[in-house]
């Protein structure tokens, strides 16, 4: 749900007049006040009343939504795509504004500013899902100064704000549990492509907790994060498997589970996203929960803000959202947890 008044004045420390005047634009505020009002407004990613008003006024009043043919939400609403987009449509309802959602083949993904969906008199502001788009195309759009958001992804070398998981520190703990309580020693790292950064970032935390127990790292990169790679990658460690698997999603877990089902040396396998499929496989997967669907609100109040503030001169943030171990039997251990559901 969008931010209130009183919630940014909480955050800023002052009270929800203060707030007010610092948001109508008027006078008579220190310049401390002011400052931490904004602050919190930004960090909160509130939309004004006003604002909203305006935009159903004076613009289209709609957001575009793009998502890569890749990574199109086929498998049900328990995906990580569908959850996330599942956020985006409440925080945009919630605050009176409609979704144009565009699922972009690869020849729209290398010119993304070319897209109708994107351009103004169709669409407000742009929210783009997933790494599989061009980081060149992404900056060229970005050079139109359209309000852009990106989700599950970041591009260091373009100013904007990006939505990610807390993707290290969560696959760093995952693997230090299957070290430290199951002993394992052996243990391989599933992944995608290593230009993606949710890829990089959940392989950096897998190689530090190795690193951290001078284990040796055994990464091996797949074209995509699908079932079908994870179950390719498995057949690529028959010759040598490892005791433990840790993939960068729940996909490719799933598709090394398949893989290894009825062999003497099936390996423990944990992946990432705690999707729906998680609870049902054979044995339940341990995971990362991510909650996809506040992703996807918290782009879309991002987006909204800078809709409603185009001049606005603070510089692009990447906003994490908190990502939880979810323990369950494909690790070697007896089932969830006391404190899991």
């Amino acid at each position: 749900m969008p931010a209130l008044l009183s919630e940014v004045a909480r955050r800023a420390g002052v009270s929800e007049a203060t707030a007010s005047r610092v948001l109508n634009g008027r006078r008579y505020v220190s310049a401390r006040a002011r400052a931490n009002v904004e602050g919190a407004a930004r960090d909160l990613a509130y939309v004004p009343h006003h604002a909203a008003r305006e935009l159903s006024m004076s613009r289209t009043a709609t957001v575009a939504l793009l998502v890569h043919h890749g990574q199109y939400p086929a498998g049900g609403e328990g995906t990580f795509s569908s959850r996330v987009i599942h956020g985006v449509t409440r925080a945009l309802h919630a605050a009176g504004q409609d979704l144009l959602y565009v699922v972009v083949d690869d020849d729209e993904a290398a010119r993304l500013w070319t897209l109708p969906a994107v351009h103004r008199g169709r669409s407000d502001g742009t929210l783009i899902l997933g790494p599989a788009f061009p980081r060149g195309s992404i900056a060229r759009l970005r050079a139109a100064e359209r309000p852009l958001v990106l989700i599950d992804n970041r591009i260091p070398t373009v100013s904007v704000d990006s939505v990610m998981a807390d993707n290290r520190s969560a696959v760093e703990a995952l693997t230090e549990h299957l070290v430290v309580d199951h002993g394992y020693r052996r243990i391989a790292c599933l992944a995608g492509p290593r230009a993606w950064p949710s890829t990089a970032e959940r392989v950096a935390g897998y190689s530090a907790a190795m690193a951290a127990h001078r284990l040796d790292a055994r990464v091996l990169n797949a074209r995509e994060t699908t079932i079908r790679d994870g179950a390719a990658l498995a057949a690529r460690l028959f010759d040598d498997p490892p005791e433990a698997i840790v993939a960068v999603n729940d996909a490719m877990a799933v598709g090394a589970l398949h893989r290894f089902r009825g062999t003497a040396s099936g390996p423990a396998i944990v992946g990432f996203d705690d999707i729906g499929w998680a609870r049902m496989t054979d044995p339940p997967l341990t995971t990362v929960a991510v909650d996809a669907v506040a992703m996807g609100a918290l782009a879309a109040n991002l987006l909204l803000a800078r809709i409603a503030h185009p001049d606005a001169h603070d510089g692009p943030r990447i906003h994490r959202v908190p990502a939880v171990p979810r323990i369950r039997a494909s690790c070697g251990c007896d089932g969830p947890t006391p404190d899991v559901p």
